[in-house]
């Protein structure tokens, strides 16, 4: 993209209405650095019913892929980032900011969407967070502030806060529905999904870790009925599927 041209980009923030707290403390955060935004309603977990659950939810897949079934909140969530994915590609934007509501942003977040817009490498999703663990990475397009990595085994966990390109939200929207993984884990699958995933150091953004979960709030997971073994499976195929995307990450 020609670094003179404005790209055409939107930031969205996934925000479920009765949450004004969280509203307030990220709206406050993007009007102090001048950065237009739009909120997206979220979907609410404990308005699903039962039919729209089974027209989106596979457990015949989680029972297959996964070591437990998705809870209401997960399914609601990813049911928001599949919103925001599919804004992206009916207004036809170069690509898409979606934040989560319970964030701190710092100063730097005012340069990425400039820094995306620049991009040298061809991309789908980038991190633009790693609120839980960080994963080691190479740096393939320095800058003096922002750079573009690749991850060595996957990319991070977290969906606070990522772009998503307009290939890359085409793409995973032939694929979602059906769900069976949080929406965070399944976008770790990088190969299988086939997207291409980097990410942005350093971090701009990061998880409040304050705030009362919405997706427990809904149904806590730790309830659900778990495999060890089908964790400790899954846990080996998401390294395999990493090191095929990696193989095929693009080197500049």
């Amino acid at each position: 993209m020609n670094p003179f041209i404005q790209p055409n980009f939107k930031i969205f923030v996934i925000n479920l209405a009765h949450s004004t707290e969280r509203w307030q403390h990220v709206s406050q955060q993007l009007d102090s650095l001048h950065l237009p935004y739009e909120r997206l309603d979220a979907v609410n977990g404990k308005s699903l019913t039962e039919a729209e659950i089974n027209a989106v939810f596979s457990t015949q897949l989680a029972d297959k892929y996964f070591h437990y079934r998705l809870t209401r909140g997960e399914i609601a969530c990813y049911l928001s980032h599949l919103k925001a994915w599919q804004k992206i590609v009916d207004e036809g934007l170069d690509f898409g900011i979606v934040l989560e509501d319970d964030i701190n942003i710092n100063a730097l977040f005012v340069e990425v969407p400039n820094r995306i817009a620049i991009f040298k490498a061809e991309w789908d999703f980038i991190k633009l967070a790693a609120p839980f663990k960080d994963q080691p990475y190479d740096v393939i397009e320095s800058d003096t502030r922002l750079h573009v990595v690749s991850y060595r085994r996957k990319p991070p966990m977290g969906a606070c806060a990522q772009a998503v390109s307009y290939s890359g939200a085409r793409r995973l929207l032939t694929l979602r529905p059906p769900i069976f993984r949080p929406v965070d884990v399944d976008l770790q699958w990088s190969y299988e999904l086939g997207i291409r995933t980097l990410g942005l150091v350093p971090y701009t953004v990061d998880n409040t870790h304050q705030h009362s979960s919405d997706i427990f709030a809904v149904e806590n997971r730790h309830h659900a009925r778990k495999s060890g073994w089908r964790r400790m499976k899954h846990q080996v195929g998401l390294y395999f599927d990493n090191k095929k995307a990696r193989r095929k990450t693009p080197r500049l």
